[in-house]
């Protein structure tokens, strides 16, 4: 028996209170793989400035700061997504008044909040891992071997993917919820919808540089979203909430959409601040880089999504629709890479100023 004073939440809701702390638990996580993260990326960058081939430093070779840069850029991503949600709760926990009983209104507040929890699980410790699995391999053979510490912090970093609830069942609750959530008129999404079809007739490529480029590229990303979600919804009905292949498709599309417009927002943000230019010019490049790597992603997961809840003419209508929203300008991606490389490898560590 437990005493009545000593009920967390409400009798008979306790499942509520469980799932709030795995929502939380799972923005904790992100937040931790995002500093590990920093530390990968700075135990390569010390490696391969000291390890030397061929008279020279590894630091030196393209393929190498190439992949520093995508560390670099995918960190950036994952960490704009971290501070993006810890604001949004943080805002939102500043109407409670935290000296009475308020298990409710607080548990309210972070339900609200599970996709945006899930989707930074998911981002965090994939880019974990993906930071670790090429720290490995700027060690070469010696990151296999227990005395450099790179071995071990591949090891560690697995767990991420499978703690908090898998990331398979992370990225299924984000359209589920959606869906929920559509369902009891929480959110218009079929009209959101609706409104991105009418839309598509005038849709074209904007002419606009820099981070006004990439916000309207984020937002014909959002729309691209919206369509998919749509017709995935108008077209299975019931079905969709077991077709689990739809469902991840999406659930990578809203977790691309998330991390693109949080990386530039906060680039704009970023021009804002007292902060070194150079500081400012890696921000809107690593912005830049990283949402045009998201859009490829995003395209891709459309047009599967697309190909899998249409036929025909409906189909050819679709894809014809989406390729509007895909029209962007082209950027020298390459380039890109190698002056945030150069940055970062001369800071020897994660930009943070």
């Amino acid at each position: 028996m437990v005493p009545a004073e000593n009920v967390v939440g409400e009798l008979g809701r306790g499942h509520v209170v469980a799932f709030n702390i795995l929502n939380v638990g799972r923005f904790k996580l992100a937040a931790g793989a995002i500093g590990s993260v920093q530390i990968v990326l700075e135990t390569a960058l010390k490696y391969a400035s000291e390890r030397k081939q061929f008279g020279v430093a590894l630091n030196t070779f393209g393929v190498i700061q190439s992949k520093i840069a995508e560390i670099a850029t995918r960190m950036y991503l994952a960490e704009s997504v971290v501070y993006r949600t810890a604001g949004l709760m943080e805002n939102r926990f500043q109407g409670l008044d935290l000296t009475v009983n308020c298990s409710k209104e607080a548990g309210k507040a972070l339900e609200e909040y599970a996709i945006e929890c899930s989707l930074n699980k998911v981002l965090a410790s994939e880019v974990l891992d993906f930071a670790v699995d090429e720290g490995v391999q700027i060690h070469g053979g010696y990151g296999y071997i227990q005395e450099y510490p790179i071995e071990r912090m591949y090891r560690d970093s697995r767990i991420n993917r499978l703690f908090e609830g898998t990331n398979e069942i992370n990225r299924l609750l984000v359209p589920g919820t959606l869906l929920k959530r559509a369902m009891t008129g929480e959110l218009p999404l079929l009209e959101a919808a609706k409104a991105v079809s009418k839309d598509l007739v005038s849709a074209g490529m904007s002419d606009a540089e820099g981070l006004a480029g990439l916000n309207q590229m984020t937002q014909k990303a959002k729309k691209l979203c919206l369509m998919a979600a749509g017709l995935a919804a108008q077209n299975l009905g019931v079905k969709l909430k077991d077709n689990q292949y739809v469902l991840t498709g999406l659930a990578e599309m809203v977790l691309q959409v998330y991390a693109m417009e949080s990386g530039v927002l906060r680039a704009q943000k970023v021009q804002t601040l007292d902060v070194s230019d150079e500081h400012k010019v890696f921000v809107e490049k690593a912005a830049t880089l990283g949402a045009f790597g998201a859009f490829i992603i995003l395209e891709q997961q459309a047009k599967e999504v697309l190909c899998a809840v249409e036929k025909g003419d409906s189909l050819s209508t679709a894809l014809a629709g989406m390729r509007k929203l895909v029209r962007r300008p082209t950027v020298d991606m390459i380039g890109m890479r190698q002056e945030i490389a150069k940055y970062v490898i001369e800071k020897g560590h994660y930009p943070t100023r």
